[in-house]
């Protein structure tokens, strides 16, 4: 494929008048322009001009200071994408109200003490070529009172997450909340910004109020459709006018609530009929759509068992019904997918997160016409939304450096070139080879496999995550492409005779009873009656079978319980299986965090599956198993184990990364790459 870097396009972006920054030209190639005509034209949002189609939707990475300022993190994250192409990057969602705070790091935009650090984004992000917003936000009834104040909402409905009954909004609460709209909005104007998004999706604050369902009053604010948009209207006002005409006022809003159960749920109708209110009225200069609420937030970021594009066809009608630029999310990774949408006439923009959080280049690579080199998103939800989640900045499995941006930087050459050898081909390994390659060293790969992928092969080659291995394959062409040489099928003992200046080991982890041990310390041989039982990751493996009615002992939960499963259930010669799991749910909290658990759970209760939920197995005789409290279930044709996996045992002194270090899972792994290889 061309990469020429004769310039085929030249386009640039417009400011705010009074506003003084450089344009931005930039060379496309010609194979670029040619596939991806529409997503590589320009296109107008008020008084801005994008340079092309994809923009980094706001995706909340806990990534603010404790104080809720703009520290070196964030601006280093969202530099890395303006460097990579973005036309328009929007950050996260920050609140506009002292009651609004969900958590520490969010970004205060009611407080003056923002703006020096905003600020310094902006200039940022306008260095790297790219334009810069901000999501408008008001959480509503999902801010604990915790925080010292009250959740606050239409009607006294309470969160389904938090589950705390919120304050009723009295007339003059409801005022004070659409000032403080507008004051954000003027500091977002001072400190530079570009564009500013007001948050109408899901069931925070002006969701609920949107809502039927969630706003029962009977004020104004309440009943008619016209009566419940109201609060959204005056806050655009007042934005438009703090404002100025200078930035973009963009709305995002739900295409459905998804309550289940519901007979009166938001639906598109009622979503389209607030927003014709909102343009018809000239306050909006683009709607960004998405789905769901809190009620089925997994429909808002969607696992990778989701399809790819799935609003895409409801876009549509936003873009014929409105008559303003419509940007949609929901699984875009690809160019040839963005492109689609555009042609179609389903989005008039494509908003991406996650696809942006795992390749930051996603556009410089699009434009050279090396597609094939972006690092594909699997949507496995564990680094972005898994860490913010847990309170911790957000990143990504499968790009390590995603919200570490200014800790450890690109790359850098090394002072001279050194002979590399990685010793074990799971992302760990992969990714220790690549960074290492890209530094300058001479590097070789040993596999004792005859494939590469370890542990996430195995997660990948079962149902519903095949996305996984569109990962492994980008590793392996990455390594192809900087020469690193690797050998498969051969098992290295040791670093003698390997004509090594560094040996890096990354050799994952073996199956044990560790997971045994959370509850019970004292089983130091695990489970009675266990101890020649197959585990997981050696039946996924191949190396192990099972057949006829099966039984699986869990402890160890996460993706390993869930794909041991599924696989189980897809196995011709399987014909039911049991799980005696000690979590709730079923695949622990890693499956709640990463949103996977409702989609689990509706396939699973089609699948000729026994589940004992919260449940220990205190021995196992033969084929049968005894349950703690004395019940005995079986007998069964075979029983696998799900109970943890441990280090195996290195050199002294040896470098390592991933499990073999400690068994933490895949980010574990990539991340401990990321950081030995730029050390190397």
């Amino acid at each position: 494929m061309s990469t020429a870097g004769t310039p085929n396009v030249i386009v640039w972006s417009d400011f705010p008048l009074g506003i003084s920054r450089a344009l931005a030209v930039v060379s496309y190639s010609s194979d670029a322009v040619a596939r991806y005509p529409n997503l590589l034209s320009p296109i107008k949002l008020g008084p801005l001009t994008l340079r092309h189609r994809a923009v980094v939707a706001g995706h909340s990475m806990v990534m603010g200071e404790n104080d809720g300022r703009v520290g070196e993190r964030l601006c280093a994250y969202v530099a890395a994408h303006a460097r990579g192409g973005a036309a328009l990057i929007g950050m996260e969602s920050a609140p506009v109200h002292a009651g609004s705070v969900h958590y520490a790091q969010q970004l205060r935009l009611y407080d003056d003490a923002v703006l020096p650090g905003l600020a310094r984004a902006a200039e940022a992000v306008h260095a790297g070529g790219s334009l810069l917003s901000i999501i408008l936000w008001h959480g509503g009834h999902n801010v604990t009172h915790y925080g010292g104040q009250p959740g606050v909402a239409p009607s006294p409905i309470p969160s389904y997450t938090i589950g705390e009954t919120p304050k009723v909004l009295s007339a003059g609460e409801i005022r004070e909340i659409v000032a403080a709209y507008g004051s954000a909005a003027r500091r977002c104007r001072e400190a530079g910004l570009d564009a500013v998004e007001v948050q109408t999706a899901l069931d925070y604050l002006l969701g609920s109020f949107l809502s039927p369902t969630l706003n029962r009053r009977t004020d104004a604010y309440g009943g008619s459709p016209e009566n419940r948009v109201r609060i959204v209207v005056e806050i655009l006002e007042t934005v438009r006018e703090a404002t100025r005409g200078e930035l973009a006022v963009g709305i995002r809003t739900s295409i459905a609530h998804l309550i289940p159960g519901d007979p009166h749920d938001y639906g598109i109708e009622d979503s389209l009929a607030a927003m014709r209110h909102l343009v018809e009225r000239g306050l909006v200069d683009w709607v960004s759509v998405m789905t769901g609420t809190r009620w089925s937030h997994d429909r808002g970021i969607a696992p990778m068992s989701r399809p790819r594009l799935f609003l895409a066809e409801q876009s549509a009608r936003y873009k014929i019904e409105l008559g303003v630029p419509i940007v949609v999310a929901g699984r875009i990774r690809t160019p040839g997918e963005a492109e689609a949408v555009l042609v179609n006439g389903q989005a008039d923009l494509i908003g991406m997160a996650r696809t942006w959080i795992a390749d930051p280049d996603w556009m410089n690579k699009v434009e050279r016409g090396e597609e094939e080199r972006i690092r594909p998103c699997m949507s496995c939800n564990q680094g972005c939304l898994g860490f913010a989640r847990r309170g911790l900045p957000g990143t990504c499995v499968i790009n390590p450096v995603a919200g570490r941006e200014f800790e450890l930087g690109d790359p850098e050459t090394a002072p001279a070139p050194r002979r590399v050898v990685v010793i074990g081909g799971g992302p760990g390994g992969l990714e220790t080879a690549r960074v290492a390659a890209l530094r300058g060293h001479h590097v070789r790969l040993y596999e004792a496999e005859d494939r590469l992928g370890g542990a996430m092969r195995l997660a990948g080659e079962a149902p519903h995550r095949t996305e996984m291995l569109a990962v492994i394959s980008w590793w392996e062409g990455e390594l192809e492409r900087l020469g690193v040489e690797v050998s498969l099928g051969e098992r290295v003992a040791g670093s003698d005779g390997l004509d090594a200046d560094d040996v890096v080991w990354a050799i994952g982890a073996r199956p044990a009873a560790t997971a045994i041990w959370r509850l019970r310390p004292y089983l130091v041989d695990g489970i009675p009656g266990t101890q020649d039982l197959p585990h997981g990751r050696d039946v996924l493996a191949g190396a192990r079978s099972v057949s006829g009615d099966v039984l699986v002992i869990d402890e160890e939960g996460g993706w390993m319980a869930v794909s041991l499963v599924e696989t189980l259930l897809a196995a011709p010669e399987v014909r039911s299986v049991t799980i005696v799991t000690s979590w709730r749910p079923l695949g622990g909290p890693e499956i709640v965090v990463t949103l996977e658990a409702w989609d689990l759970a509706a396939r699973l209760e089609e699948a000729n599956l026994t589940v004992h939920l919260e449940t220990l197995v205190d021995s196992v005789e033969g084929g049968t198993a005894r349950l703690a409290g004395g019940e005995a279930i079986g007998p069964f044709d075979g029983i696998v184990l799900s109970t943890g996996t441990a280090a195996l045992e290195l050199p002294e002194g040896a470098l390592a990364v991933g499990d073999c270090v400690a068994p933490r899972g895949f980010w574990g792994a990539t991340h401990d790459a990321a950081v030995l290889a730029r050390s190397l």
